[in-house]
């Protein structure tokens, strides 16, 4: 009965430690992913202020997953990436000499829930609303969901936008 008794307390033991280094492992996994989402996050992140930039709607489609919505004040909701990129269309033929000068997305805060994340930012825009204006600039507070792309991307899924004040 003693050497089942150690016996028993071997497998107790090897059992616990197989247990403990699987949940390391599954860890560190879960790590290194999340660590891979926030760099493919970022690089999304640094495409929207390029593409923003470009005052090209082609270029801004890209950003938005394909049943994505935008919310902005005083606008109906935009349900769908065709719907948004028809509408970047009609303002990018509206621009008239106009343009982007500056995009600067603060991100405060943002967290990753398996194949969604969620997160919340200030921005600064400044633009030209044609070729001789003078500049104007936005401040504002954006919430965003994004959604992992097959590939493993990540594009906007939902975005609202509010203006706090106009310089």
């Amino acid at each position: 009965m003693k050497l089942f008794g150690r016996f028993a307390q071997g497998i107790v033991v090897t059992v616990g430690i197989l247990g403990v280094s699987a949940g390391i492992t599954l860890l560190a996994h879960a790590n290194g992913s999340e660590q891979q989402d926030r760099i493919a996050i970022e690089r999304l992140h640094q495409q929207d202020v390029e593409a923003t930039l470009t005052d090209k709607a082609d270029e801004l489609a890209k950003l938005w997953d394909s049943e994505a919505v935008r919310l902005q004040a005083g606008m109906p909701a935009e349900i769908g990436k065709t719907t948004i990129y028809a509408n970047d269309k009609r303002w990018e033929a509206n621009l008239h000499g106009g343009q982007t000068l500056a995009y600067k997305p603060e991100i405060k805060d943002l967290q990753i829930a398996g194949d969604w994340a969620f997160e919340w930012d200030y921005f600064d825009v400044s633009y030209k609303e044609s070729a001789n204006a003078k500049p104007v600039t936005l401040r504002g507070k954006a919430l965003r969901v994004l959604k992992r792309q097959p590939d493993g991307s990540w594009k906007f899924a939902r975005v609202m936008a509010l203006v706090d004040s106009k310089t």
